[in-house]
């Protein structure tokens, strides 16, 4: 296929077929599947306005979204750095170059954890205690994904410790320590924890 062939709005040109069929699933799902291969965070292309239910999720979710707009339909306001748009046809070389901008910016609003324990987010620093880095270097690894609780527990104490108490009281500090640099540990009910910036509603 040229790299000018037009794009339909059911079809996303130079994908690999699971990510194709992956951007018609719900978003939480590309994210997860991105996450497992190692790749970075994957950017969906959804159709406007058939798929403004996954277009909110994605919103919602705080993850980046390209949307394909139907010809004569009006175009989204997107005032979100993580939203982009394209009329349809599109050429894949557009598509592709508006998806790594897109990739770009959400990499640039993660938070970084550098070789001296310094976590980096949204022009602030926070110096952290090896413990808590610890921690934190696990959700990072799984940026706004679930760790499991027991994998958490066995990798930051190897040895056998009493690792539920000890987990439970790691996370509770190291959420009043990140609550100043906007970012939040959320439970997963019987399941574990994920990193994420908090948003309005979201407990300290």
């Amino acid at each position: 296929m040229s790299p000018q062939s037009a794009l339909s709005p059911s079809a996303v040109p130079g994908q690999p077929p699971s990510l194709a069929t992956a951007v018609r699933r719900s978003p939480a799902v590309v994210a997860q599947q991105s996450r497992r291969s190692g790749a970075e965070r994957a950017v969906p292309v959804l159709r406007w306005p058939q798929q403004t239910a996954e277009v909110e999720r994605c919103r919602a979710h705080g993850i980046p979204r390209l949307l394909v707009v139907e010809p004569a339909t009006p175009p989204p306001v997107c005032v979100d750095p993580l939203e982009d748009w394209v009329r349809a046809p599109a050429g894949e070389r557009d598509l592709q170059a508006r998806r790594a901008a897109l990739q770009a910016r959400a990499e640039r609003r993660k938070p970084m954890l550098d070789e001296h324990n310094v976590l980096h987010h949204a022009g602030r620093a926070l110096p952290l205690a090896a413990g808590e880095a610890d921690l934190v270097r696990l959700l990072l690894d799984n940026y706004r994904s679930v760790v499991d609780r027991i994998e958490l527990a066995t990798r930051m104490w190897p040895e056998g410790t009493d690792r539920r108490n000890a987990l439970d009281v790691r996370v509770l500090r190291a959420r009043r320590r990140l609550a100043p640099l906007g970012l939040v540990i959320k439970t997963v009910w019987r399941t574990g924890y994920l990193l994420d910036t908090r948003r309005d509603g979201d407990s300290p």
